[in-house]
């Protein structure tokens, strides 16, 4: 892979780290408001609550394509330690295609949320319903770009990585 590849991929994942890092931690200044406003004698903030929802389900698309590159997803190491060669990285490939063709089938259906018309708005902040699919889409994207890398450079840390490292 070019250095300047190489390096864009790194900015890239530092940006999706540190957006991370911002959502967590704005879920966590909501929560801990939500938390406080109960003990309060004022009428607490609904919007606390709206936003802190939003904020998990935009945590969990932004850091989707940097989990990927850094083999840190959900998947069954059961085939890491059972298969080994080539069929460890045909099914690594396999997955990585699967993966890609169907974050690129939601982010279809994201994009057309996103550009559709609405007149609906959130109910305490007022954000316009197709603007909270942005986020999504963006995640979509990179997840589908992170895949379609790890087919031709797998991630660090797999068995692919490591076969390829042994034979080199």
């Amino acid at each position: 892979m070019p250095d300047t590849t190489r390096k864009t991929l790194r900015w890239l994942s530092s940006v999706e780290a540190a957006l991370g890092g911002l959502l967590v931690a704005l879920l966590f200044a909501l929560m801990l408001l939500q938390a406080v406003q109960r003990y309060l004698p004022a009428g607490g903030w609904v919007w606390t609550g709206e936003l802190a929802r939003f904020s998990l389900v935009w945590l969990t698309f932004a850091m989707a394509g940097y989990l990927m590159a850094n083999d840190g997803h959900v998947t069954l190491k059961l085939v890491d330690h059972v298969a080994k060669g080539a069929l460890a990285r045909l099914v690594g490939v396999f997955a990585n295609v699967m993966v890609a063709i169907v974050c690129l089938n939601l982010a279809y259906e994201a994009f057309d949320l996103v550009v559709q018309p609405t007149v609906q708005t959130t109910p305490a902040l007022g954000i316009p319903v197709n603007a909270l699919y942005v986020v999504p889409l963006a995640g979509l994207l990179l997840t589908t770009l992170r895949s379609v890398i790890a087919v031709f450079q797998p991630p660090p840390g797999t068995a692919a990585t490591h076969e390829k490292e042994r034979t080199a």
